[in-house]
């Protein structure tokens, strides 16, 4: 087990809305919320290139689209519960350290941690 893996940024969108769809984020049914809070990330983590050539080229390879871009997602635990009442175990994350915390399929996680072992 890992405590971070490393996804694009359409997985992350897809396990969310995944997540979403077995009501383990309650909170909203409108999907276009976890498209709009990896965007941001993307955007605020490019805010942070000092070079603008390294950020030009991140932009370029990526298509200037948050979804090309990888992304670190951090597990912040495993969960069993939904609205207060015991459901299948599945993933609580954030996008890097502490950004946008959701709920995603166990699948998914483990899917993450097996493709992110070309990255250690």
């Amino acid at each position: 087990m890992t405590n971070y893996v490393v996804a694009s940024g359409k997985q992350i969108y897809d396990a969310a809305v995944a997540g979403a769809k077995q009501k383990f984020n309650r909170s909203t049914d409108d999907y276009s919320v976890y498209e709009s809070m990896i965007h941001a990330f993307n955007e605020l983590m490019l805010s942070k290139v000092s070079d603008q050539s390294v950020c030009d080229g991140i932009r370029k390879r990526t298509k200037n689209n948050w979804r090309n871009a990888n992304f670190s997602l951090t597990l912040v635990m495993y969960h069993c519960h939904r609205a207060m009442q015991p459901c299948t175990t599945h993933a609580r994350v954030c996008l890097h350290l502490s950004y946008g915390v959701f709920d995603i399929p166990l699948e998914y996680w483990e899917l993450f941690e097996e493709q992110s072992k070309q990255y250690a």
